[in-house]
């Protein structure tokens, strides 16, 4: 009887799956896992935000933004003014404790709401809104991010995704770069619900003040990309504000849910207009 030479029937040396099925199921395992924690984190960091007063927001975080504050000259006309406008739009959204107004002396259109009660603004702000309306509006969405304490949570958000990334993959790892965007999307899709709903508010606070909706989209339509919308149509979902054109449809439908309409618009105070 001659040798024939076969495999065996069972060989732990030789896998027989398919590497490719799975790292896919590997990674989409991991990721959906990554994205619970984060979820739960998430919702206990809000639950945590909710204890803490604006008293002892004010006791823990004294020195963030601390350095940019420095550089503002308290004297500043155009400063003064804003804290007005910020002192009377409060009223209509009902933040009890003081707020404090900087602006900062940089190009950028843009302004933040930083823990302990400080809205900075930048002067390049100044240039892309044409009247008081327009201004309020962008001021008043900064006062609905206070009264939602938006701030600290996205602070608090910001620290778990980096903190929970570090822990599972390491600093700097591949799998940190790896993993990065799924966790980047889903805090921007957090991110862009607040905003909307800061928008909203916003828009009370418009209607309170002025009786009308008029200069609520003024600073959406200064910074709506030029050209074929259509080549930004995916980005949005990946950043943490919606964009533009989004926003102005979005005010515009809320605007006629309350019932308010575009009226007149004030002018931008004469302190506030560029001198350039």
């Amino acid at each position: 009887m001659g040798y024939e030479p076969s495999l065996p029937e069972n060989n732990d040396n030789v896998s027989h799956d398919q590497p490719v099925r799975e790292f896919v199921l590997l990674f989409f395992g991991i990721t959906f896992f990554l994205l619970i924690i984060f979820w739960v984190l998430g919702l206990l960091v809000d639950r945590a935000v909710d204890y803490i007063t604006p008293e002892m927001e004010a006791v823990i975080f004294p020195s963030v933004g601390g350095s940019a504050s420095e550089s503002v000259n308290n004297s500043n006309p155009r400063q003064a003014e804003l804290q007005r406008m910020v002192n009377v739009l409060r009223e209509c959204i009902q933040i009890g404790y003081p707020l404090e107004v900087h602006l900062i002396d940089l190009d950028d259109a843009n302004a933040f709401a930083f823990p302990g009660g400080r809205i900075f603004i930048f002067n390049g702000l100044l240039d892309k809104v044409l009247s008081e309306n327009g201004l309020s509006f962008v001021l008043a969405h900064e006062l609905a991010h206070f009264k939602n304490r938006d701030h600290l949570r996205g602070m608090g958000r910001g620290i778990v995704l980096t903190a929970v990334s570090t822990l599972l993959t390491g600093a700097g790892s591949d799998l940190t770069q790896l993993f990065a965007p799924t966790a980047n999307f889903s805090q921007a899709q957090y991110s862009q619900e607040r905003e909307s709903m800061a928008d909203e508010q916003a828009l009370q606070v418009l209607g309170c003040h002025y009786g009308h909706a008029g200069g609520a989209t003024e600073f959406f339509e200064a910074m709506k990309p030029d050209g074929n919308r259509s080549s930004n149509v995916f980005g949005h979902y990946f950043s943490s504000h919606p964009e533009a054109v989004e926003r102005i449809n979005n005010l515009h439908r809320l605007a006629g849910e309350m019932d308010l309409t575009a009226e007149k618009v004030l002018p931008l105070p004469a302190v506030l207009v560029s001198q350039e």
